[in-house]
């Protein structure tokens, strides 16, 4: 599969229903040892390739959308893709888009990371666009719930609308 969008999505989407652990036990399986305490194989994986910027454990919607793209395209590729280094807090991740002049409010696309802000207006939570249809924006995006809306600290990669 070539670079493109199809191929982070196709990964991003293949972890729905991942559970973030309570201890650093049995990371790569999706639902053992579930928890609350941001354990997860996401976050091992991109500590281990930047540890003086991702965290373990961590909060991780940033993280999971950093290993997507690691996964899909290996180093070098994603930091371009994600506009110069991974990064598993939202704001220094989407300040990065706004100093490459690639941060925009309209027009997504298919593959794009999307990020949500809270009430005050901070930017808060992430994900990946994995389809656009009838004006709703689908999304997939870790450290969330399957709830509705935007939950920041939800525990579990899901799809949302």
């Amino acid at each position: 599969m070539a670079n493109t969008s199809d191929k982070v999505i196709h990964i991003a989407l293949a972890e729905v229903g991942y559970l973030e652990k309570k201890s650093n036990k049995n990371l790569d399986a999706k639902t053992e040892n579930a928890g609350s305490d941001n354990y997860t194989k996401y976050g091992r994986d991109m500590h281990a390739v930047y540890p003086a910027v991702m965290g373990f454990p961590a909060y991780w919607c940033d993280c999971f959308v950093d290993w997507c793209f690691y996964k899909a395209y290996g180093t070098a590729t994603a930091k371009s893709l994600l506009d110069g280094n991974f990064d598993d807090y939202t704001i220094a991740s989407a300040t990065m888009y706004k100093k490459k002049g690639a941060w925009y409010t309209s027009g997504p696309k298919v593959g794009d990371q999307i990020f949500f802000k809270n009430a005050d207006g901070t930017i808060c939570h992430t994900g990946l666009i994995y389809k656009i249809a009838n004006g709703y924006l689908y999304t997939v995006e870790g450290n969330t719930s399957s709830l509705p809306g935007v939950v920041a600290n939800g525990g579990c990669v899901a799809t949302k609308s």
